[in-house]
């Protein structure tokens, strides 16, 4: 049954497609955030372990948000590991990192990656007069933005 919600079948087909590079991009940036934390070495391995899981707790939430924002508004989120790395913005990490200072540069690129996509694309949502996604996409810019601080942060010497 369509959703009803007074967006029209076009906008919605390009709110659901913006998602669904979000959600692409998420999933990326999930994968590399597992593989980091199970790899970094160094002198400030057990903090940097546990605030890397923080991080992909966090965007594990935002995954399944995105997803379901997407069906909110009719649509179904993509969901193979295929069309993830088709249509993400991110580059995969093939060999595992153990350098602290390149994960979280690596990482750093990454969020403002997706931070600046979202912010391009925010008004898609806003133009169709799809508040709702449109709140949820500044609050991802919000959580990413956080994400950002804390890593550059880290980097700052």
């Amino acid at each position: 049954m369509e959703a009803l919600i007074g967006i029209d079948k076009k906008h919605k087909t390009e709110i659901s497609d913006a998602l669904n590079i979000v959600l692409a991009d998420q999933h990326i940036l999930y994968i590399k955030l597992r593989n980091y934390h199970w790899n970094i070495e160094g002198n400030s391995f057990l903090e940097l372990h546990e605030f890397l899981e923080k991080l992909y707790v966090s965007l594990e939430k935002d995954i399944d948000a995105t997803a379901e924002r997407i069906r909110k508004i009719g649509k179904n989120p993509m969901g193979s590991a295929a069309e993830f790395l088709e249509f993400t913005n991110l580059k995969e990490t093939k060999k595992p990192y153990h350098d602290s200072h390149k994960i979280l540069s690596t990482l750093l690129e990454d969020y403002e990656v997706i931070i600046k996509w979202i912010r391009d694309h925010v008004e898609l949502a806003g133009d169709s007069k799809d508040y709702g996604t449109e709140d949820f996409m500044v609050g991802l810019i919000r959580n990413y933005e956080e994400a950002a601080w804390m890593l550059r942060a880290y980097l700052t010497k």
